[in-house]
């Protein structure tokens, strides 16, 4: 295969060496390697892009939330997320702003193996990325079960909990190891403008913190964001 393609491939080098002129030379490899040439350059410039995109993409958040089991318009570029850019005032030129809402999954209904939303979740707990979670009230407290929501008594959660500490949601953790006794793990925030102005959920709207969540701080902006909103 190989000697036949160098042998082709010789036998072109001395047609085109043998025509007169550059201009000849080009008419004829464009006639007969137009299809070669632009696969050629739209794989260059695929390369290219991928490249620099992967180069220059925002890697880092200001903060990460997701919208659980919701149709929503609540992510990102929706009038939510432009209401509480502008309210903190982050440069999401720097670093994004996430609000991701298209995630389904609900702990309450048994067990999540094979669920890829969920996969996702617990990839974005476990490495720091998400800083907030939004779920009903029962699903929360199912998922809060599973250890992955921060315990709210954390001396990380001080400013959160003197605020909202009248809304907590609690849940019982299977490692009974950690505790035996109810946890704090949610705060109830079926009042604000996700459900008054949103309709984010039928029912009732808990948003917990993830268990490895790097911007605290912000949770709280987004939760004094969205009371103020609601006034």
């Amino acid at each position: 295969m190989m000697e036949r393609l160098k042998s082709w491939f010789r036998q072109e080098k001395e047609k085109i060496r043998n025509i007169d002129t550059f201009r000849a030379k080009a008419e004829y490899i464009w006639q007969y390697y137009y299809l070669w040439i632009i696969g050629i350059v739209c794989a260059v410039s695929i390369t290219g892009f991928v490249i620099y995109r992967y180069n220059t993409a925002i890697k880092e958040n200001w903060f990460f939330i997701t919208f659980t089991n919701t149709y929503a318009d609540v992510g990102n570029d929706s009038g939510l997320w432009d209401g509480f850019v502008e309210y903190t005032g982050y440069d999401t030129t720097v670093k994004n702003v996430e609000f991701n809402n298209i995630s389904f999954f609900d702990c309450a209904q048994g067990k999540m193996a094979g669920n890829e939303y969920y996969q996702m979740f617990v990839a974005h707990t476990d490495t720091g990325t998400l800083d907030a979670v939004t779920m009903e009230k029962q699903s929360l407290e199912a998922l809060g079960s599973t250890g992955r929501l921060m315990d709210l008594n954390d001396e990380r959660c001080a400013s959160i909990m003197e605020k909202y500490g009248d809304r907590l949601v609690y849940s019982v953790p299977y490692d009974e190891e950690y505790s035996r006794d109810p946890v704090p793990v949610g705060i109830d925030i079926s009042d604000s403008i996700l459900m008054s102005e949103y309709s984010i959920y039928p029912e009732s709207c808990v948003l917990g913190i993830g268990s490895q969540a790097q911007h605290i701080d912000v949770v709280e902006q987004f939760l004094d964001y969205i009371f103020e909103e609601a006034k």
